[in-house]
């Protein structure tokens, strides 16, 4: 299992792969905070950390593949 950084961790110290994860769960709190977000904005930011979530979990499964020597750098470059 991958251990991520703490949820305050400023940006420029994440990993480049973490980077829209995390901007992504931070905008859905932020606009949960704010009493007159719509819920339909909210729907759109859910949304959004779903598919961030989705392409970390792609992502590490590919470096997990790779470095399991399972998969080729050309498999690699198209993950």
């Amino acid at each position: 299992m991958v251990k991520l950084p703490p949820w305050d961790t400023p940006a420029w110290l994440l990993p480049r792969e973490l980077r829209p994860f995390y901007a992504a769960v931070n905008r859905l709190h932020r606009l949960e905070a704010k009493a007159r977000t719509s819920p339909a904005v909210i729907a759109a930011a859910r949304h959004a950390v779903g598919v961030a979530g989705v392409q970390l979990v792609r992502h590490v499964d590919a470096i997990r593949d790779f470095e399991a020597k399972r998969t080729t750098v050309q498999y690699f470059g198209r993950a």
